[in-house]
This record gives structure tokens, sequence and C-alpha cells, in this order.
């Protein structure tokens, strides 16, 4: 009888262990940098966001792809929410990626719109 219990412990235990394997067996695949752009566009906010990235993509290709894979799998894992304009920016400031953005200054004088350094 002690035999038929120990071994039906034995068979729970190893079907418990297999459950277990299972749930944590199947990670997430590696994203691509598609993958990775897209999910980036969806969660950074803002009026210079898409000007943000398309620039990122196009002056440093490889490296704003392999900081987007990045940024992907923290919002994949519940890390990021979503991100600010400023906040990417920032982020590439730091690694070294200096992204133009095209910046305007008006001035609005009696009714009329200077842009500055017209005349």
């Amino acid at each position: 009888m002690t035999d038929e219990i120990d071994s039906l412990l034995r068979k729970k235990a190893l079907e418990l262990a297999k459950m277990r394997i299972q749930e944590s067996g199947p990670k997430q695949k590696a994203l691509s940098g598609d993958e990775a752009i897209q999910i980036v566009r969806k969660i950074v906010k803002g009026e210079r966001a898409s000007e943000i990235i398309d620039n990122a993509l196009s002056l440093y290709s490889q490296q704003a792809v392999a900081l987007f894979k990045k940024l992907a799998e923290l919002h994949l894992q519940g890390v990021i929410k979503e991100l600010a304009d400023y906040e990417l920016y920032q982020m590439l400031l730091r690694l070294g990626m200096r992204v133009p953005v095209k910046t305007e200054i008006k001035i609005v004088r009696h009714g009329r719109e200077y842009k500055l350094g017209e005349s």
C-alpha cells in the first residue's frame, strides 16, 4: 500500500514539474526590427514622436532598431506603458545619437506672422 502511495506521489510530482516547464517554456519569440518599430510608434506619444523615430531610423538605423527592440520588450513585459516624445529624444541623446528636429520660431506682430531670420 505504501508503495502505491509513493508511486502515485512521484507520478503527481512529475506531472506538476512537466506543467511548470510547459508554462515557462514557451518564451517570447525574438522581435524583428519592423515589429519593434511598430510597437514603439504605438507607445510613444507626442507631436514630434513620428518625426523623431523617422529621423533616428534614417540616421542611426542599426543602433535605433536595437534601442527600439529593447523598448518594445520592456513594453511587452509591462515595465513601460507609454513614452513621451521628449523622453525618447533624451534616450537617443544619452546614447550619443543626435536626432535633428525641425524647429521654427514665429513672431506675431500686429496680426502678421514673421519667421525668425526673415526681414
